[in-house]
């Protein structure tokens, strides 16, 4: 092993450890923990047991995680198609020139440099049945007649609710930019003849973004729309604080399930086996990509 390599070894040590400490090993305890009993309130008296999967076959038994694996999926789904379509339409005004391009990009990029968490603070208040703006701007349209609950709204069509569809406008309100951002750089980095040829040969716009754009960005869009679903599998904050999984469950997502299960109820072994199954589907979605990313480079 030559100097270089031992110096690059140090350069990246303090990531690599700051990794295993905050992100590995926790990752492998709550996974040891989740095939064990582990009842906060009981595990000084009775100890911590093997179980095997009998904590998975608990939670899975409950009809409010079955519930909130439904809506997990649905949540994610949505928010992930909302805004890479959107993100692929704004990416490609913002690709272009024109007078007033930087004032537009700045306004995009804002929510960016909001945390989640101050974001769904914000939108608590904007999406208050009776203080909401939005309410008042939609009366003074004439397009309802009573304030909406967005976030109190217990009526549903299926599984899909209002205050479902708030959160998932917020959590694409406050995911776009990032999603402009990658896909900008995907769309600069393709070639400018591609579009002329498909000028010469008669392409419109809908024909050179299906022919031209969509094929360029696929390696760019594979790795956005993994994170993007494994982020969207374990989301937290903004279904926790916007309305804490209600009403009725109807916002609940796993994340949060996990949560209450842990520090609301002290049962961190069903809490652990809520977790470990985020893990499960994150893992599925990281096998799914790797396996498009080498079928790609066989090529």
């Amino acid at each position: 092993m030559n100097e270089k390599n031992i110096f690059c070894y140090i350069m990246v040590a303090p990531a690599l450890i700051i990794t295993m400490l905050l992100g590995i090993y926790p990752m492998f305890a709550s996974m040891f923990i989740s095939f064990r009993t582990y009842d906060l309130l009981n595990v000084q008296e009775r100890g911590s047991h093997w179980v095997g999967l009998r904590n998975y076959y608990t939670v899975f038994a409950d009809e409010r995680f079955v519930q909130t694996v439904i809506q997990t999926i649905l949540f994610t789904v949505l928010a992930v198609g909302i805004s890479v379509a959107m993100g692929l339409f704004l990416a490609q005004i913002i690709n272009a020139r024109f007078r007033g391009l930087a004032v537009l990009r700045t306004l995009i990029l804002v929510p960016w440099f909001v945390p989640p968490a101050i974001a769904s603070v914000i939108w608590i208040w904007l999406l208050n049945t009776d203080l909401s703006p939005i309410n008042s701007l939609l009366r003074d349209m004439g397009w309802t007649t009573r304030n909406i609950r967005f976030l109190t709204d217990s009526s549903t069509w299926g599984p899909i609710s209002i205050p479902m569809l708030a959160i998932v406008a917020v959590r694409v309100w406050n995911g776009l930019p990032f999603i402009i951002i990658f896909l900008l750089a995907g769309l600069q980095s393709v070639p400018k003849d591609y579009y002329e040829a498909a000028e010469i040969d008669g392409a419109n716009i809908v024909q050179k973004f299906i022919h031209v754009t969509l094929p360029m960005l696929k390696p760019v869009l594979l790795i956005l729309l993994a994170l993007l679903f494994m982020g969207g599998i374990g989301h937290f904050e903004m279904n926790f604080i916007m309305t804490g999984g209600g009403p009725r469950n109807l916002t609940n997502v796993m994340a949060v399930y996990a949560y209450n299960q842990g520090f609301l109820f002290f049962k961190f072994d069903q809490a652990a086996a809520a977790s470990g199954v985020i893990l499960m589907m994150s893992s599925v979605i990281c096998v799914f990509y790797m396996w498009a990313q080498s079928r790609d480079n066989l090529r």
